[in-house]
């Protein structure tokens, strides 16, 4: 099985490696680029960590404060390497960490550290906690002739499976098919491709520009390899 894929060049080389150790042929391409912030954080009762850039600048910024609450093993693993405990919700997503952890912040210090684009139900947090969010990296939609290719391809039936893990990875992927083709486009992605959504805000993203995406049982890319490999039986 083909499979696009659009992660940050940052994540590039070890996504391609992972999935081609699980027998799929990958290429990925980047839809958006990251740019990190200088940032200086206060201590607090607990810090949330939403992504694996976040945890990467957390670690080598000395900027983790009190308990750490992480979505998504990869981005728990990178912060347990450096010798902290990490605890993460049973589903990988904001809304569920909002739902499992209001309880156990009530009243706390708590440090949000994430991009310009974090998902808006954590600021509910500050309805019951004295939540201070710190942006470690800005998200740019990246536009050239190496995505434009790439939606090409994908357009031509070139790939059996397009994977998206972001909404902004969406807004980049669609953007490049837009000025690629036109607005009326959407329809034109084959049929027999399978879009795949990490999990449910990526999906509803999608739904915006008339995609239905399947979504794997667990939101990691690990889930993803295993819908596949099910979608290929």
């Amino acid at each position: 099985m083909r499979v696009a894929i659009f992660r940050p060049f940052q994540h590039s080389e070890e996504t391609v490696r992972r999935f081609e150790e699980n027998g799929f042929r990958a290429v990925n391409v980047p839809m958006i680029g990251i740019s990190v912030k200088d940032v200086s954080v206060r201590d607090a009762d607990c810090t949330v960590v939403t992504s694996q850039t976040s945890a990467r600048i957390s670690v080598e910024r000395n900027l983790l404060r009190g308990k750490v609450i992480a979505i998504g093993p990869r981005t728990a693993e990178i912060i347990q390497r450096a010798g902290r405990d990490v605890t993460m919700p049973s589903k990988y997503d904001s809304k569920t960490l909002y739902n499992e952890f209001r309880d156990v912040l009530y009243g706390k210090k708590v440090n949000l550290l994430r991009s310009d684009k974090g998902d808006p139900v954590l600021y509910k947090f500050s309805e019951i906690c004295d939540l201070q969010e710190y942006i470690l990296y800005s998200i740019e939609i990246l536009k050239g002739e190496v995505q434009r290719k790439i939606v090409r391809e994908i357009l031509e039936g070139k790939f059996d499976a397009v994977v998206f893990t972001s909404s902004m990875i969406v807004e980049g992927f669609f953007s490049n098919l837009i000025s690629e083709t036109d607005s009326s486009v959407l329809g034109k992605i084959p049929a027999d491709v399978h879009v795949i959504a990490i999990g449910p805000p990526t999906a509803k993203k999608l739904r915006k520009y008339g995609i239905d995406a399947l979504v794997p049982a667990e939101y990691t890319l690990d889930g993803i390899m295993e819908l596949l490999k099910n979608l290929s039986d």
